[in-house]
């Protein structure tokens, strides 16, 4: 073993300790074509850390250094194996957003099916900042300044560790977009629980299902069948002669409501889902049923 002659500690070896079984990065591009989320937490450490703790935090990361990672309690928490005896802490976190802020996004995205259809299906709507800056909040890092970085190795922050950790976090975003929601404060199944919630309100604001029929008040006097086959197949009465009943009040989602939840497992809720293709295609019915009106392509 060698000793550190000065200080009579062990030295500590010259490559980091390997780690089993640790948590690698696995891209195959590396960081070329991330999704645009992802690449905003890359681009906004990149823009403080040094050329080399960017090379050393991708060996790292490839390596598999990381000998645990998570995304809890709104922050990323993660333990980097380096060359001391013990792993490093690291966690990266946003500035989370107050209940009022949370409420006024989810109010606004609801006015939109788009926002609710591509978040059930692990889609990041591409013009969904602009709902966060109607707010005057944001939704992604626009700089290095709104991410707080942490580690406890006592080198330059952003150390390696960290760009190692902001690498596994921008591959863990492609796989699940709603993991930024979660740095928001905000968990991704809470946010499309209190989406649909808003979404069936807006384009409802009614709660109850299917109507119940409205049947005549007079009933018909019919005369026994035996008494008038000879009769049964030859047309009767006209449709005209039928009493009319109103239409009934269109209730969005109505089949929807009455089926309730549904008993199959996922990711995302299938009601949700259904939902809101349904008011996707609504909408475009609507619009192509008013173009033909206008006499427009």
């Amino acid at each position: 073993m060698n000793f550190n002659s000065a200080a009579g500690q062990p030295k500590k070896p010259d490559a980091p300790r390997r780690v089993r079984h640790g948590i690698k990065f696995r891209r195959k591009n590396g960081l070329e074509e991330l999704p645009w989320t992802a690449k905003a937490f890359v681009q906004s450490i990149q823009e403080k850390s040094s050329f080399g703790a960017q090379v050393l935090g991708m060996e790292y990361a490839l390596s598999g250094q990381l000998a645990s990672f998570s995304v809890d309690a709104g922050s990323v928490e993660a333990q980097v194996q380096g060359r001391a005896f013990k792993p490093y802490s690291v966690r990266i976190s946003l500035e989370h957003l107050t209940p009022e802020k949370w409420s006024e996004v989810v109010q606004l995205m609801a006015k939109e099916a788009v926002f609710s259809a591509k978040l059930l299906v692990g889609e990041m709507p591409v013009d969904i900042e602009e709902v966060f800056q109607e707010c005057q909040v944001q939704l992604l890092p626009h700089s290095w300044k709104d991410v707080t970085l942490a580690c406890d190795c006592g080198e330059k922050i952003p150390c390696k560790h960290i760009v190692a950790v902001t690498y596994l976090l921008a591959e863990r975003i492609e796989v699940d977009p709603l993991v930024i929601f979660a740095l928001r404060g905000l968990p991704g199944t809470k946010l499309l629980e209190r989406l649909q919630e808003a979404r069936n309100v807006h384009s409802a604001g009614v709660s109850q299902s299917h109507q119940s029929v409205q049947l005549p008040s007079q009933k018909a006097k019919l005369p026994p069948l035996e008494n008038c086959l000879n009769e049964f197949w030859r047309p009767g009465r006209k449709l005209s002669d039928f009493q009319a009943l109103p239409a009934q009040e269109h209730i969005p989602h109505a089949v929807l409501r009455r089926l309730g939840a549904s008993p199959l497992g996922g990711k995302f809720p299938l009601v949700g889902l259904l939902a809101s293709v349904q008011d996707s295609l609504r909408a475009k019915v609507i619009e192509l049923r008013q173009r033909i009106d206008e006499g427009t392509p």
